[in-house]
């Protein structure tokens, strides 16, 4: 009789365990890429004219946003998301690298790179390239950009472009998307998620 006890006690003791284990499993508010893939390995130019490799970044979670300077309204939002997030996640801010790629090589030199993000945050990396790798990483992470003519604007041209972010875990692979205006909050959980694992 004892013995039958004993095993419907570690049957639920087993059953409690399962439970318990699922509960505590995160689940992700952006949307999920499932399953991950590898991300595009590339090598860019930065704001402060240095080669930067994205496989440097091994280790940590990488944000990616394609934009430009000119941008009037979805890059400096987004860019404004990004500082704050940053600061939110105080002493675990540094395991996270925060990208923004030109999809406006024309117009944006190193130097302008560097002034647009300076006014948000100068911990965001901007980067810029040839036009031929450019188009490799745009076409690699889903970036659409077109140019849009502006006859009757100082500016002559904007460029339409994605709003989304790709993030990219630790390993190197890519695992959120996460859509313009999103819940900065939801956000943060997701990416503090990721640099727990």
């Amino acid at each position: 009789m004892n013995i039958v006890r004993t095993r419907q006690f570690a049957v639920v003791c087993l059953m409690l365990l399962i439970l318990l284990s699922s509960c505590g499993s995160y689940q992700f508010k952006n949307t999920q890429l499932t399953p991950p893939d590898a991300a595009y390995e590339f090598g860019l130019t930065d704001q402060n004219n240095q080669p930067f490799a994205l496989n440097s970044q091994r280790g940590k979670v990488v944000m990616i946003f394609f934009g430009y300077t000119n941008c009037p309204d979805v890059c400096p939002a987004t860019l404004s998301d990004m500082q704050i997030l940053r600061n939110r996640l105080g002493s675990q801010q540094d395991k996270v690298t925060m990208l923004f790629i030109t999809v406006d090589p024309e117009r944006d030199t190193v130097a302008r790179l560097k002034q647009f993000v300076d006014r948000f945050d100068s911990h965001i990396v901007a980067l810029t390239g040839d036009p031929t790798t450019l188009a490799q990483v745009y076409k690699a992470y889903g970036a659409g950009a077109q140019r849009r003519e502006l006859p009757d604007s100082a500016l002559k041209y904007a460029m339409d472009h994605t709003s989304t972010l790709t993030v990219i875990d630790k390993q190197g692979q890519r695992r959120l998307l996460i859509g313009f205006g999103s819940d900065l909050t939801d956000t943060q959980n997701d990416i503090t998620a990721l640099i727990n694992e």
